[in-house]
């Protein structure tokens, strides 16, 4: 659902500011949230969103919601899925088309995309140093489930014995906001405050590790 919000959002900046490309679209969502809510997000970050490269978490999902009309980002999720169940009252009005999608319905719930459970979007929410799998609410420090991620990103406190490289590659990331330093140990961006981790360096570890 947030590469749908992710879509639309870039969408309608493109038509409020005049832009066609996509760092220009994200330039200008950029200095929008700044200015309307407060909060800091980098064009580039916006960039590697649309690109579904990374997905975006609260508050993010509320502003980005909220940009498209919504009160936050479970109302967005409502919504966007009410135009779906019209659809399938259509399809009773006609009986061909109605005994087929009862055939067809069950094979496609086999199938469903493993991030929905029970016809509900499935997320993650993050708690203190993991993330957990709950159900789309737009609740705070909630987003859309991504299983590496889910199975993967933990907050540490690292030691001189962690394993910070292999094969030449950084295996603990970090954030310092506020002049405190915090360790994870898969890449992708800050759990509560969104920003992008850095991978670790041979000075971040011996300036704040081993020191």
């Amino acid at each position: 659902m947030t590469d749908k919000l992710i879509e639309r959002v870039f969408e309608k900046a493109g038509k409020e500011s005049g832009k066609d490309s996509v760092n220009g679209k994200a330039e200008y969502l950029a200095e929008h949230i700044s200015e309307v809510y407060k909060f800091q997000v980098s064009s580039k970050t916006l960039t590697r969103y649309q690109k579904k490269e990374y997905s975006p978490s609260h508050p993010l999902t509320d502003y980005f919601s909220k940009f498209l009309g919504h009160k936050n980002y479970g109302e967005f999720v409502k919504n966007d899925s009410e135009p779906i169940l019209k659809a399938g009252v259509k399809i009773q009005k006609n009986s061909k088309a109605w005994i087929i999608a009862l055939i067809l319905f069950p094979l496609i719930g086999v199938s469903a995309y493993v991030g929905y459970q029970n016809g509900k979007e499935e997320c993650m929410i993050w708690q203190e140093d993991h993330f957990e799998k709950t159900t789309c609410s737009g609740a705070e420090n909630e987003e859309i489930l991504r299983a590496f991620r889910l199975e993967n990103f933990k907050k540490i406190a690292p030691t001189e014995t962690t394993t910070f490289f292999k094969n030449g590659k950084a295996q603990v990331w970090y954030d310092k906001s506020n002049n405190e330093l915090e360790f994870f140990t898969a890449p992708g961006t800050h759990p509560t405050n969104d920003k992008t981790l850095k991978p670790i360096t041979t000075y971040i570890i011996e300036k704040y590790i081993r020191k």
